[in-house]
């Protein structure tokens, strides 16, 4: 949102905060749904007075916070959070008249009366939509986008505002969870501020729901009502209470992925591609080497001799790197048809495809032939590359490698199954076809990037078991260079900093975690990386 712009729901909660009773009252929600915005907006109004989290670590501290907030005559203070133990000493302390409000993603059970505003009450209502949409678009929204779009996002504030900035609007209006989930900032706010603030095995939890719509209801894991309860993952519908639609929906999303058969179509993402070694070269065959992960390259090896493949078409590459990194190496005519010629009418289809798969063809050939082996192969309505000539494709071998240190670490083998992932990750130079971007590539290049984060997080935990710190920083980096808002891993990067007693480079990477979160999401850290930075600190 523009800078000192207050979110649209403050007004409205900050009539409601003002009506309650109580001294103490805790603002609780889930991730992104604007209690960091409302505190700052409550911190604009007069007589406010912040309190930073450090104010509140003893009694002590708390009570000299209280004094100073006196001298300048506040009467209502703001924290960010709360720890549970400072509530009864602050319902003691306060004056009348005075009020501590303070946020969290957990629901306190105080002992002491504290009013609460609950994760439902955070959610935008029609006209507060609406007002966020004109306020980032700069246009209007009709009332009945405005009611569709609401539905599609329950109102959760912080993934409207990511994907209203990503796309100006463009797409959203059709109020479809798909539409929202389409743009990466709000896939990547989902998974690392939302699932990431679980503990592992509440994460896995909810990842491993098969019907996410039905957490709730009858038959539900006692467990997962638990979490949802804890956490208030529900919304209040008039049939009942429901999960929000988006979680739901990249739940959902997630079990179809996790549960796609390996070859269950050719568009499938790369996450199915088979892993599978290459077969022994024949004598007098040409081997094939293609690095698709960063700036493409491709090579044919005859013997002792090289030549790197030139690409007069750029689509005929695109039609083998669409084939290289499909399941099982092929595809439908329809499926390269909708990847390759996405816009094109059927006459610029019939003009060019087959031309292209001609260039294609003679390009992997080249002079000398393929020794009798077409290396594409079509049959039944497929394309495939032929599995009798050696595709060296980068894409399988890290995958393969990638399990390969997988099971290696189930065997209990910890040194090789490291080796095996270092050299997966020497494999990546980079994101899948770089410099290019066509529509088809965009799953398929998130779909690696995940596999190469997951890896070097694997990896940094790896080396922490083994021992061995400083190729574990190294991990931990990388993925940091590649994502610097995985929470996490700046925690794992402190607890590296602390065994070596290097306790101001663990303040410098929890200051700089900070400002991560503050200036891209505008959010603090979650109360267990505080509490964690604090504890090293000692």
């Amino acid at each position: 949102m523009p800078a000192k712009c207050p979110p649209p729901h403050a007004e409205r909660l900050t009539r409601r905060i003002d009506a309650l009773q109580e001294p103490l009252v805790q603002v609780w929600g889930w991730p992104g749904s604007g209690r960091t915005a409302l505190l700052e907006a409550l911190l604009q109004s007069e007589r406010s007075y912040g309190l930073a989290l450090g104010e509140l670590a003893t009694e002590r501290d708390l009570k000299g916070a209280l004094d100073a907030a006196r001298a300048v005559r506040a009467r209502r203070l703001i924290a960010s959070a709360c720890p549970e133990e400072r509530i009864a000493a602050a319902a003691r302390w306060l004056r009348p008249g005075e009020r501590l409000i303070f946020s969290t993603e957990r629901r306190y059970r105080a002992a002491v009366p504290c009013a609460l505003v609950a994760p439902q009450e955070l959610l935008l209502n029609l006209r507060e939509v609406a007002s966020l949409w004109h306020l980032l678009t700069g246009s209007e929204l009709e009332p009945d986008a405005a009611r569709r779009l609401r539905e599609a996002s329950d109102g959760w504030y912080f993934p409207l505002c990511l994907a209203l900035e990503a796309t100006g609007g463009a797409g959203l209006a059709s109020g479809e969870e798909e539409a929202l989930l389409a743009v990466p900032e709000v896939r990547s706010f989902l998974r690392h501020q939302v699932l990431d603030a679980l503990d592992e095995p509440e994460r896995e939890l909810l990842l491993s729901w098969a019907a996410p719509q039905s957490w709730l209801g009858e038959g539900s894991s006692p467990a997962l009502r638990r979490l949802v309860e804890s956490r208030g993952l529900w919304v209040e519908g008039a049939d009942g209470e429901r999960p929000p639609r988006l979680l739901a929906a990249y739940l959902a999303r997630h079990q179809r992925r996790r549960h796609a058969p390996a070859a269950a179509a050719p568009a499938a993402p790369p996450a199915a591609v088979l892993a599978a070694a290459p077969p022994p070269v024949e004598p007098g065959q040409p081997v094939y080497s293609l690095g698709l992960l960063g700036e493409p390259v491709a090579h044919r090896r005859d013997g002792e001799s090289a030549r790197e493949l030139g690409w007069r078409l750029r689509r005929s590459f695109q039609v083998l790197a669409f084939l290289a990194s499909s399941p099982g190496l092929q595809a439908g005519r329809e499926d390269l048809i909708e990847a390759v010629w996405p816009k094109e009418g059927e006459r610029t289809i019939d003009r060019n495809f087959h031309p292209t798969l001609s260039h294609l063809r003679r390009a992997l050939e080249g002079t000398r032939g393929g020794g009798g082996l077409p290396p594409l192969l079509f049959h039944g309505g497929v394309y495939r590359l032929n599995p009798k000539i050696a595709w060296e494709i980068d894409l399988l071998e890290f995958r393969r490698l990638i399990d390969e240190g997988r099971a290696l670490l189930e065997a209990g083998e910890r040194a090789p199954a490291a080796e095996a992932w270092k050299r997966a990750w020497k494999l990546y130079r980079g994101p899948f076809l770089q410099g290019h971007y066509e529509t088809w590539v965009g799953p398929r290049r998130e779909e690696y990037q995940r596999l190469y984060l997951d890896l070097l997080r694997e990896l940094g935990d790896l080396e922490v078991r083994l021992a061995r710190p400083a190729e574990a920083m190294d991990a931990y980096r990388s993925v940091l260079v590649e994502d610097p808002l995985q929470e996490r891993v700046h925690v794992a990067v402190m607890r590296l900093y602390a065994e070596q007693g290097r306790r101001d480079l663990v303040r410098r990477q929890y200051d700089r975690l900070c400002t991560l979160l503050l200036e891209e999401l505008g959010v603090e850290p979650l109360p267990a990386t505080t509490k964690e930075y604090h504890q090293l600190m000692v």
